[in-house]
């Protein structure tokens, strides 16, 4: 793969098999060199609030065009995506197929995503006492720094915690960040891109409270704007009393009871309905509080998954980000009466290809994510190893 000069100002230039707007370009992780402009035949990626995104790239092997070695030393090189003029998400590859064609495609994780290959490796842990949040969060986010991410922290009117993080907690540091944002008043975060004042594109990592994004005055309308939509109500995790189950540090004695806090959150026209939620590794009541507080407000009505796709020009994709407000109005033959409400933009999926935009929209948040995945349900302990973890309990 021959190394291209990089000029302020510079925007890549390829032929490509998708339309004009949409241009690439790849540079190492390491050193950040330069690898020059890419021809991609299909890309569509996701981006989250307080979550991380991914995508997927197809690109063609033509003799001269790619270095294979290169393609297969997955996380050594980042790819970056304009649409028009405005650089909207950078990716790294996690995984590649080869099917033996003249294509290859290439799976990828937004670029902060790195974090979930970082662990919370701090001998002997840290315990944060009355700590501004956003600091808290800036700590646990730092390595992204080491992949040539910029963070941006705010702390608006500030909001102090207690935490307490054991060595190797956790899973990974992305997970302990997602875990921090989805308490009741947790800091936001999304990825956000520019071009430096040297015209190299740059991804900032920007953490605020109490919220990222803000009015922007877009508007979908079914019918109308939008091309589509979809909502779904589900009472999987409704519930009246929430219980947040927590765990037990190594040192504790043998037979104490794991902590348990309990809210209680009645309501006239429904019967008592129990939801427990486990959180391994987490031993302070306080962060237990938090989260069942947290899950009983975000689970007392059923959760709302709706989701409106429009096209990539109405509004032009980059004038907006996740974390923005947005007005939904729906009428159709459920909702007669139609639903105006105004919510915020959760997850946006761009597809390349089609040329559209498929929008996420949380009526209210808390939760960035109003219900758990498929993926999210089969990561999480099955009913049988609940009932294990749950042996030993005190109520609090």
């Amino acid at each position: 793969m021959t190394v291209m000069p990089f000029a302020p100002g510079w925007r890549p230039q390829a032929e490509v098999a998708l339309p004009d707007q949409w241009q690439f370009w790849m540079d190492t992780t390491v050193g950040h060199v330069p690898l020059g402009p890419v021809a991609a035949h299909g890309f569509s990626c996701t981006m989250r609030l307080s979550a991380f995104g991914h995508g997927q790239i197809t690109l063609p092997m033509e003799p001269g065009t790619l270095d294979g070695q290169r393609l297969t030393r997955l996380w050594s090189y980042r790819i970056w995506c304009w649409y028009g003029d405005a650089v909207i998400w950078c990716g790294v590859p996690t995984g590649i197929a080869d099917e033996g064609s003249d294509y290859v495609t290439l799976t990828l994780t937004e670029l902060p995503g790195y974090l979930g290959k970082r662990q919370y490796d701090v001998p002997g842990g840290h315990r944060y006492y009355q700590t501004e949040q956003t600091q808290i969060a800036r700590e646990l986010a730092a390595p992204v720094e080491d992949v040539g991410v910029v963070i941006s922290a705010n702390a608006g009117p500030g909001f102090n915690r207690d935490r307490q993080y054991e060595y190797l907690e956790g899973g990974d540091r992305g997970q302990l960040l997602t875990n921090l944002s989805q308490v009741i008043g947790g800091p936001e975060f999304r990825a956000q891109y520019d071009m430096d004042l040297q015209g190299f594109p740059r991804c900032t990592l920007r953490i605020a409270y109490p919220r990222v994004g803000g009015p922007t005055g877009l508007v979908l309308g079914v019918p109308g704007t939008g091309l589509g939509y979809r909502a779904a109500w589900d009472s999987d995790q409704l519930r009246t009393r929430t219980f947040a189950v927590g765990d037990l540090p190594e040192s504790a004695p043998e037979g104490a009871q794991k902590p348990v806090a309990v809210v209680d959150r009645p309501q006239a026209d429904l019967p008592r309905l129990d939801a427990a939620d486990d959180w391994p590794q987490t031993y302070l009541i306080s962060t237990l509080n938090e989260r069942a507080n947290q899950m009983a407000t975000s689970h007392a009505a059923p959760a709302l998954d709706l989701s409106v796709t429009a096209g990539q020009a109405i509004p032009v994709v980059g004038s907006y980000g996740v974390g923005d407000d947005v007005t939904v109005r729906l009428v159709t033959p459920l909702l007669e009466d139609g639903l105006d409400a105004v919510g915020r933009l959760t997850e946006l999926t761009l597809s390349a290809g089609e040329g559209t935009a498929t929008w996420t929209v949380a009526l209210e948040l808390p939760p960035p994510a109003v219900r758990t995945t498929l993926t999210g349900r089969l990561s999480k302990l099955d009913r049988s190893v609940q009932g294990i973890f749950r042996t030993r309990l005190a109520p609090v």
